[in-house]
């Protein structure tokens, strides 16, 4: 089972890593937004490895999730970056910059602020 500090660096690197796209082809604004999605998925995984827990399934991990008290209330921002991540891997284009900065990237700061003050706890 990954350890947290694992997790922590893969979230930290997939969000570097969007944040360092410019947003000026359709192919950079759909790795950033999935990017993004790995990244809170990471930080949600830190959450539970902190818990001695490892979910393998996206399926589960939603499950999970909506289970626990502590991220229960990120549950709807983990699922709009689910629902970006998803869409800008197997739709056609549609997302644009404006998805990024006003859609996704404020919804995926609050599940990074949200872990972040867990896992100080």
């Amino acid at each position: 089972m990954p350890a947290k500090d694992v997790h922590l660096l893969k979230a930290e690197r997939n969000e570097g890593f969007a944040l360092s796209l410019p947003l000026d082809w359709q192919p950079r604004i759909d790795w950033a937004l999935i990017a993004l999605f790995y990244s809170a998925m990471h930080y949600v995984e830190a959450y539970f490895a902190n818990r001695n827990t490892h979910i393998r399934s996206h399926t589960a991990r939603d499950n999970a999730i909506g289970r626990d008290p502590n991220l229960r209330k990120i549950f709807a921002e983990y699922q709009d970056l689910k629902f970006y991540g998803y869409n800008a891997r197997y739709e056609p284009p549609q997302f644009t910059a404006e998805d990024v900065i006003v859609g996704a990237l404020p919804q995926f700061n609050i599940v990074k602020a949200h872990i972040s003050t867990l896992l100080r706890s």
